[in-house]
């Protein structure tokens, strides 16, 4: 099956509910010079598979750690660095197979590389399916401050379902995505998946292909404020004294779901959050707020995230985007007690 898809005046052909073997054309191929930009733990996995792909083409690969942002001032100059010595004369295929930043940094360098040709994406979890679906392309100073941008979305896209990741987190973090999609932008969605996956067994066994057309749509109308949502929040993690102790993907989470719930506390809208919190939690989402990291240096950093501006998106209600908002000192305290209140009576309950 095959979307049209367009975002920021720029287009992409989506290819799904096929395999990757089927889906790529040998004509698109002809006369291409293919680089391949992975993360070590898929190069490790499908060397094979995307060798066996572009047989009789040259393949370079271009191995990054196995991190959700690689996209960082400091990946950027090695890979400067390893295409120094390519050909300016070669037709390329620049093919970002891999994490968030891996596509980032992908798009960025068809933008401005003088080594020409074109960009692919072939995501390995819906959370990098996601992002190949927004145009805007960065390069961080780390992993907290964007430095460098571009506009670009790749020239074709490839969702193998086969291929995307199968673990028990990589569900978690694929579901994330639908989440955060549900509750800024589609309601019926949001109950739609607390009836798919009420259990960690659903979870595992039920696939996310049939809201794959949902989830475009919605990222062609709002991708960016969707990618945005609780993105100043996750940027704190970074800055705050063992910040480290959690993973880059519950740094995400924990990102989104506080603040979802100083918007709560901000506007006021009708949601039952301590069941929307105990079903994260069924499912076997780390809700609470690790204990080793300060919550006063926490808020402090969000504040300086947020920047003089101090605004972000907010939610008229679940499902429904709104207006951006300041955001005061005395009302993120406020989300946070709430917050921390409703899962001290969740783990409770759970003696």
């Amino acid at each position: 099956m095959q979307i049209q898809y367009r975002n920021e005046n720029l287009e992409t052909v989506i290819t799904y509910g096929e395999i990757l073997s089927t889906s790529v054309q040998r004509e698109w191929l002809k006369g291409k010079h293919i680089v391949i930009l992975t993360n070590q733990r898929y190069y490790d996995r499908f060397f094979e598979k995307m060798e066996q792909l572009f047989l009789n083409h040259p393949v370079d690969w271009y191995i990054f750690r196995n991190q959700l942002y690689v996209n960082t001032l400091e990946e950027w100059s090695s890979l400067l660095a390893y295409l120094d010595t390519f050909s300016t004369e070669a037709d390329y295929l620049f093919v970002a197979f891999g994490s968030t930043g891996v596509i980032e940094l992908t798009g960025f360098l068809q933008k401005v590389s003088v080594l020409k040709g074109e960009y692919w994406s072939i995501p390995i979890s819906f959370q990098s399916y996601a992002q190949s679906l927004v145009a805007e392309c960065t390069i961080s100073r780390k992993n907290t401050l964007p430095i460098l941008q571009q506009a670009n979305l790749p020239q074709r896209i490839f969702l193998d379902q086969t291929m995307v990741a199968p673990q028990r987190e990589g569900r978690l973090v694929d579901l994330q995505v639908f989440i955060r999609t549900a509750f800024l932008c589609d309601y019926p969605m949001l109950l739609q998946l607390f009836k798919q996956y009420p259990n960690p067994k659903q979870l595992r066994t039920t696939k996310f292909t049939a809201m794959i057309d949902e989830l475009t749509t919605h990222y062609q109308a709002s991708g960016l404020e969707i990618e945005s949502y609780g993105r100043a929040f996750e940027q704190a993690f970074y800055q705050t004294e063992n910040g480290h102790l959690l993973s880059e993907n519950m740094k995400r989470f924990l990102g989104f779901i506080l603040q979802l719930f100083w918007d709560k506390t901000v506007n006021r809208w009708p949601f039952q959050m301590k069941n929307f919190m105990i079903w994260l939690s069924h499912l076997g989402f780390p809700i609470d707020f690790p204990k080793q990291i300060s919550m006063a240096e926490y808020l402090e950093n969000v504040l300086q995230r947020i920047g003089e501006k101090a605004e972000l998106v907010t939610l008229k209600q679940a499902g429904v985007l709104g207006e951006s908002k300041k955001v005061e000192e005395r009302q993120l305290i406020e989300a946070f007690e709430t917050y921390q209140q409703i899962c001290r009576n969740i783990r409770s309950n759970e003696k």
